[in-house]
């Protein structure tokens, strides 16, 4: 079984996929498959989870063109390409040629099809929707989608290929526990893409609200975003009178990322919208409870009583942060230590590949449907 998997950009500030691909193609390639990653060339790729491994990659330059594609697709003959995101011209020139040549793909949406981005240049993706996308959809042999509400708001818009709910798995190595609430300060993290879709502003407004009666806690912002955006949150900062208590720093990776994950009390992330989040595996990884909200596919922080998943407003933030803030440093840590015993058990990387394979076999008919495909 030969694969290629496509996924436009690798740079390091590109958000959650640019470490989730990598790692899936990590755990095929330990799992013996022949698999290539293919992406377009950045002078910041995140590659280093194919050190070791006997994963192929192939860089294209940003202005390939089909025949190229074509020419490669031809010479390797690959038996199924998975494209990892949508809307992109590359991911479209990439699609018709795997029609053409009779190669059959699976598209993974990597939330571009959830109501939220749908809603972003809406008449421009609608447009787009019509020309070409629906049928780069409809025309995949199979959607993987990351959670069950994914793979429901697909086919919501008409899609009726089979759909496969596969999370997004970690290097759970690479994000040990937390072992004592000795280096724990009183910190809340928000920790991913700067982006207006995380909801930070309502989480400032919920911060405003309580932060007088913890006095002693920080509120830290992490990560990279446009620099108006970002200029605008440190303007809201100052303009609530908060700047003493919230701070907005930029991304940090290895070692500090794990450290900054392990020393926080909570991890908040109030997004419109995730199809995954890698951010709250990995701090769950950690042993660092959650908040974060209905939009995003965490109900088991709730039902399992491991964190928090919220309907998304300014008073239901504030009802979590007050709630784990008044909690002893002690219960927080055991609820610490549960969240990453279930991210170990069911999120780790060798499990979802171990999956994903078996998802590649039934679509090439060398085995059974998975319980996890759907019509």
């Amino acid at each position: 079984m030969k694969i290629l998997t496509f996924i436009s950009s690798l740079d390091i500030n590109a958000g959650g996929p640019s470490r989730s691909v990598p790692i899936l193609v990590k755990g095929l390639a330990e799992l013996g498959m022949d698999v290539t990653l293919m992406t377009i060339y950045s002078e910041n790729m995140n590659v280093h989870a194919l050190e070791g491994t006997t994963a192929k990659l192939k860089l294209l330059e940003p202005s390939f063109s089909r025949s190229e594609i074509a020419q490669y697709l031809k010479d390797e003959k690959f038996h199924l390409i998975q494209i990892q995101s949508m809307w992109d011209l590359p991911y479209h020139k990439v699609m018709v040629e795997a029609r053409r040549l009779g190669i059959p793909y699976i598209v993974t949406p990597r939330g571009m099809l959830e109501p939220w981005s749908l809603s972003q240049k809406k008449w421009k993706k609608k447009l787009a929707w019509w020309l070409y996308q629906r049928n780069d959809v409809q025309k995949s042999v199979c959607v993987f989608t990351t959670a069950k509400m994914e793979a429901e708001h697909v086919s919501n818009l008409g899609i009726t290929t089979y759909k496969a709910v596969i999370p997004n798995g970690i290097e759970t190595d690479a994000y040990p526990c937390k072992i004592s609430t000795d280096v724990v300060k009183k910190q809340v993290l928000f920790l991913s893409r700067i982006h207006v879709k995380k909801g930070i502003e309502l989480l400032f407004e919920a911060w405003k609200r309580i932060h007088h009666d913890f006095a002693d806690w920080q509120l830290l912002i992490v990560g990279n975003g446009e620099a108006e955006y970002i200029h605008s949150l440190e303007n809201r900062v100052e303009s609530f009178g908060l700047k003493d208590c919230i701070k907005i720093l930029p991304p940090v990776f290895g070692e500090a990322k794990i450290k900054v994950y392990q020393e926080s009390a909570i991890f908040c992330l109030p997004s419109y919208s995730e199809n995954f989040g890698m951010t709250i595996a990995e701090s769950m990884s950690c042993g660092t409870p959650v908040i974060t909200t209905t939009n995003c596919p965490w109900e088991i922080l709730d039902e399992s009583k491991i964190g928090w998943c919220v309907d998304l407003s300014v008073d239901n933030i504030e009802r979590a942060l007050r709630e784990a803030m008044t909690m002893t440093p002690t219960d927080l840590y055991e609820m610490g230590q549960q969240a990453s015993k279930l991210i170990n058990e069911n999120y780790d990387y060798r499990v979802v590949t171990r999956n994903t394979l078996r998802l590649y076999k039934w679509l090439l008919n060398s085995g059974e449907k998975p319980e996890f495909v759907y019509e």
